[in-house]
């Protein structure tokens, strides 16, 4: 039974990996952590994961006063790094100091080209898709064809390597052993560890033999022109397919970044981002006036309390419409928990004012909140209770979940319902509002 050390890793993690022909314990390196166990014990580990991200440090490992993971490599251990968003002194406290390392950031939703021979291609073949954040290690290119690298540290196998060519992820063996560097799968890391194991260690011994005794066959001199041109030709076909990721990835990006982030706010912003993110969706339906009352009154020394007003009619402006038109004041709310009472009556004592201030009495009042905003959007509890419920519909009030405000704008870009009929459904109807989408 071999001894696999998880460090840093979570207790979530240790009871995936653990079980089988494997002894699992879980360490960590994160001092500040009350009750952190020491690592030194993982010395006579076989097989050490550690996850390299967030401002954890590894002081005491960095001392000299921690395991000594060259010394396990030397014998026969394996020491597999995540290198996730940490900085380089984490890495060089595990492995030592390694001449012209970079440690430079990468760009997410990275396309990384891979070596096509060795027991870790079909791992990042199959994970590849997880990886969120590939590191340079070195920070100059290397040869298309180059996949060694020789330093004083010792001679690095290239596993695979950016879009310019610097390496993101390396073995360098060391002794009997070795170190691994790979990159960042996120949430996957503990499910890679695991294929490590099972499906990676145990090829090693036949790679290295074929390593040692054949692989010299793939060098240049060996090479006829016809499996020269294809091997060129495979890599040039790669390069395309890598310029195509990053295309769409660019693309993903922006689309996130402008059509879909804002809609996503209506789901985890608090205050006046929520208050914003509820102006971008009002806009987006189409009502003729949509009004930020702080906006509009930021030179009037007066308490703004409502924060939207919804005006459609004829009015060609604000002031006129305040008064002749339909009218719907808003206020937006959110929270971690379920609607407060006060929050509810808040509706019908702010339309009172507006329609003896503006003499206006064709208004409506709408509630739009956030709430369970710490909760996955469609585990949700309902937020308003049925008494708040009934009050706002005998009131001719509305009650809407930011959650519902967007199922109907995720619906009406699906084509299932209209902006329209969204609109007609918040102005006619009152208590929870509610869209059959």
């Amino acid at each position: 039974m071999s001894k696999v050390t998880l460090l840093d890793f979570e207790e979530k993690d240790l009871a995936l990996l653990g079980g089988g022909n494997h002894e699992v314990e879980l360490m960590s390196t994160r001092w500040e952590i009350e009750d952190s166990e020491s690592v030194a014990g993982v010395g006579d580990s076989d097989v050490v994961f550690c996850q390299l991200n967030g401002e954890g440090t590894a002081e005491e490992i960095d001392s000299g006063t921690g395991p000594d993971f060259p010394s396990l490599v030397e014998k026969g251990g394996v020491v597999v790094c995540f290198v996730g968003n940490a900085d380089a002194s984490r890495l060089t406290g595990f492995i030592g100091s390694v001449p012209d390392m970079a440690y430079l950031d990468s760009p997410s939703f990275p396309s990384i080209r891979l070596n096509q021979s060795g027991p870790f291609r079909p791992l990042l073949e199959k994970f590849q898709p997880s990886i969120s954040q590939a590191r340079k290690l070195f920070p100059e290119p290397l040869p298309e064809a180059a996949w060694l690298m020789d330093s004083s540290f010792g001679r690095f196998e290239i596993l695979a390597k950016s879009a310019d060519g610097c390496p993101v992820s390396v073995l360098v063996r060391k002794g009997r052993g070795f170190f691994v560097l790979l990159p960042w799968f996120g949430e996957k890391n503990i499910e890679v560890a695991g294929y490590v194991l099972t499906d990676v260690l145990p090829r090693m011994d036949s790679w290295a033999a074929e390593d040692k005794d054949s692989r010299w066959l793939e060098k240049e001199e060996y090479c006829f022109p016809v499996l020269k041109e294809l091997v060129l030709k495979r890599e040039e076909e790669g390069r395309r397919h890598e310029e195509a990721l990053r295309a769409l990835d660019e693309q993903i990006r922006d689309i996130k970044a402008v059509e879909q982030e804002s809609f996503h706010k209506l789901l985890k912003a608090e205050g006046p981002e929520l208050k914003k993110a509820v102006l971008n969706a009002l806009a987006y339906l189409g009502w003729e006036k949509v009004v930020d009352v702080d906006a509009y009154w930021k030179n009037v020394i007066r308490n703004k309390e409502e924060h939207i007003w919804l005006i459609e009619g004829e009015s060609s402006s604000i002031e006129a419409g305040m008064r002749n038109d339909y009218f719907i004041l808003v206020v937006v709310c959110g929270n971690k928990n379920w609607a407060a009472d006060d929050e509810c009556a808040l509706l019908q004592k702010y339309k009172g004012r507006r329609m003896q201030e503006f003499g206006n009495t064709g208004m409506k009042a709408l509630l739009i909140g956030n709430y369970f905003s710490a909760t996955e959007a469609r585990l949700r509890n309902q937020p308003f209770t049925s008494v708040q419920i009934d009050e706002a519909e005998k009131d001719g009030n509305g009650l809407l979940t930011t959650w519902e405000l967007f199922r109907a704008i995720k619906a009406e870009k699906e084509n299932r319902i209209s902006k329209e009929e969204i609109r007609r459904r918040i102005k006619e109807k009152t208590g929870l509002i509610q869209f059959d989408v």
